[in-house]
């Protein structure tokens, strides 16, 4: 497998850095990152967990929240931007297994960069899990990220076990907000929802969704764009991504999490799309399928 340097090399507007140079204030021994900076946007991605950090658009309007108080540490989950949550969604029934999976905090191979005439910029990451006491059955993951004026993330797993696997995943996608109290997800009016803080209880989402407290909700079956309003207006749009999760920690939580801090969960929503408790996907042996997440700005 080539190099970071190697692959990154021969691209203008895309370098290999790291956390103490980009972010020198910031918590933790360090970590490789891969900075950005074309005509059309602003990013960096972490090869620990294949994951897009931060994303700003040419004309400033950022996409991504990354937490100030983030941690740069081998092994630790980093707070913001996309984490790839994975092979399992949400708390694992054995508690000494992490939560949301170890890919988030696993080293992905970055086996592929490109730069189209248009400006964006193509980046394939690729996570082999041969099975162990984590995760008994052996799977690829891989990621491709497209960094334009959009975000575009496709994730897809193969099944390389004897026997069916089944996984649960998110894009755990945190959104950047001006004005927590404001913040409403119109398209999510009248819908079903689990309540994660009432043990997954079956409720009904009365008017578009708010965050004016810890709000922890997986809505199923939802097949439309979801727009993030008022300022700035996100949107985001899948595909074969059934579940969508709404997430923000509330200030007493917040406060509690080293890596967020007091105030700090004022400036961001988690929406994620992916497949998650009964919209989980079980893969035959040998099966490969694939999900998809595009970020706007509308």
């Amino acid at each position: 497998m080539p190099a970071l340097a190697d692959l990154v090399r021969p691209y203008a507007g895309i370098t290999l850095t790291d956390s103490k140079t980009l972010f020198p204030d910031a918590q933790g021994t360090g970590l490789p990152l891969i900075r950005i900076d074309t005509d059309l946007c602003q990013a960096v991605v972490a090869p620990q967990g294949a994951q897009l950090l931060s994303f700003t658009k040419a004309d400033g309007t950022p996409l991504l929240w990354l937490s100030p108080q983030c941690q740069f540490e081998p092994g630790k989950a980093l707070r913001g931007g996309v984490p790839v949550c994975l092979p399992w969604f949400g708390p694992h029934p054995d508690e000494h297994k992490p939560q949301h999976g170890f890919a988030r905090t696993s080293d992905w191979a970055l086996t592929q960069v490109a730069q189209a005439d248009n400006g964006r910029c193509e980046l394939w990451f690729e996570l082999e899990h041969p099975g162990d006491e984590r995760f008994t059955q052996p799977f690829t993951a891989a990621l491709r990220m497209v960094l334009g004026q959009t975000i575009e993330l496709e994730l897809s797993l193969t099944n390389h076990d004897s026997h069916t696997a089944d996984f649960t995943w998110a894009l755990h996608s945190y959104l950047p907000v001006q004005t927590l109290s404001d913040v409403r997800v119109p398209v999510l009016a009248g819908r079903d929802y689990l309540d994660n803080l009432q043990n997954h209880a079956r409720l009904r989402q009365s008017g578009p969704l708010t965050f004016t407290g810890e709000v922890d909700r997986v809505f199923p079956d939802v097949e439309s764009e979801v727009t993030l309003e008022p300022t700035p207006r996100l949107r985001l749009s899948h595909e074969n991504c059934p579940s969508l999760v709404t997430w923000n920690p509330g200030a007493e939580k917040a406060a509690a999490m080293d890596d967020m801090g007091e105030g700090n969960e004022q400036g961001f929503v988690c929406l994620e799309r992916g497949a998650v408790l009964d919209e989980g996907w079980t893969l035959a042996p040998g099966e490969t399928r694939r999900g998809k997440v595009a970020i706007s700005a509308v």
